[in-house]
């Protein structure tokens, strides 16, 4: 029985691995501080996004054009990227692009939709998306 269950947790991981090794590649070359990868990083998470409609290099990406650490700037390729993983199921993504859609982050200004998507997410239960969608509705 014991035996079972651990080939059943390798086939998981194998599973996981193989399904995500677009991400982990990606993950390890930004990480490697060798910004000379950083482009293989990128076209790496672009494969994954684009293939195989993955949430977590969406979000990555969207991580990636935000922070200056890892190139310049660009709200616009951040706000679609994280628009992406929202609507691929990501609840931390859509809070981002609720916010971006209130402030104008990359995107036109949206309070409407803003406050849409954050009361989807208060109506799930997220406790962080009642009190930013308190803070929305007070100004």
């Amino acid at each position: 029985m014991m035996k079972k269950i651990l080939l059943l947790l390798l086939a998981v991981m194998v599973l996981y691995a193989v399904m995500n090794h677009k991400f982990l590649e990606a993950m390890t070359y930004l990480h490697d501080n060798d910004t000379s990868n950083d482009a293989k990083a990128v076209a790496l998470l672009e494969d994954a996004i684009n293939n195989d409609s993955d949430r977590k290099s969406a979000f990555l990406l969207g991580y990636y054009y935000k922070t200056a650490k890892f190139n310049n700037i660009n709200l616009s390729a951040s706000h679609q990227n994280y628009l992406k993983a929202s609507k691929w199921g990501d609840k931390e993504a859509k809070m981002i692009v609720a916010w971006n859609f209130y402030k104008g982050r990359g995107c036109q200004k949206d309070i409407a939709k803003s406050k849409e998507l954050l009361t989807q997410l208060a109506i799930a239960g997220n406790d962080k998306a009642k009190e930013v969608l308190k803070f929305v509705i007070r100004n």
